[in-house]
């Protein structure tokens, strides 16, 4: 095995690429090895970041008209082209009198307008929770999502909203004290930055 030993590897001065290894080949990093990056990664597929956090509350909605249950603001975007994984998790749900809760998500880039995820028939990519005077278990939710500025998105912003949407009438999102026991329906919002 032979070693070369410098301090710095350019193409020349009539290329731009400088190709390590071949096809069936393997390039070994030894222990105690760090790589730093000050350009973009493309191609690995690794999480860049996660933000978590978390709703302690009750949010009450008692019409048509979507109100907000946690907001979100200036979520740093690590790298360029990336994709994001958000996840919310808990958050207990009372829907009184034969209510039916409709439940939804909008985002935001930079410093643009909110608006809500789709799905592919143009429909709020949401969850619909419906029962008649009862508490509902806990909230799953998630959305990969893919932002239309690929190139110098710096923030997004994510917002959560509830509404009563088949007639005028209370439903709470974070049921509080659920029978007295102390027991309140706590939510976890995360959202993961994927890389390309």
């Amino acid at each position: 095995m032979s070693t070369i030993e410098v301090n710095s590897i350019q193409p020349l001065s009539s290329g731009t690429t400088i190709t390590l290894g071949a096809s069936g080949k393997t390039l070994n990093i030894p222990s105690g090895c760090t790589i730093s990056n000050s350009g973009t990664a493309s191609g690995f597929g690794k999480i860049l970041s996660m933000n978590a956090y978390q709703y302690i509350g009750q949010t009450t909605a008692s019409s048509t008209s979507f109100v907000d249950v946690l907001e979100q603001t200036g979520i740093s975007v690590v790298g360029q082209n990336s994709k994001f994984l958000i996840e919310i998790l808990g958050g207990g749900i009372y829907n009184g009198g034969d209510k039916y809760m409709g439940f939804r998500c909008q985002i935001k880039e930079d410093s643009g307008s909110y608006s809500v995820i789709q799905n592919s028939n143009n429909r709020d990519f949401g969850s619909l929770y419906g029962s008649s005077t009862v508490v509902s278990g806990a909230t799953a939710w998630s959305y990969y999502y893919t932002p239309t500025n690929t190139s110098s998105l710096s923030t997004l912003s994510i917002k959560f909203q509830i509404a009563s949407i088949n007639t005028s009438g209370n439903v709470q999102f974070g049921y509080h004290d659920f029978a007295g026991a102390g027991v309140d329906g706590n939510m976890t919002f995360k959202v993961m930055e994927v890389s390309a």
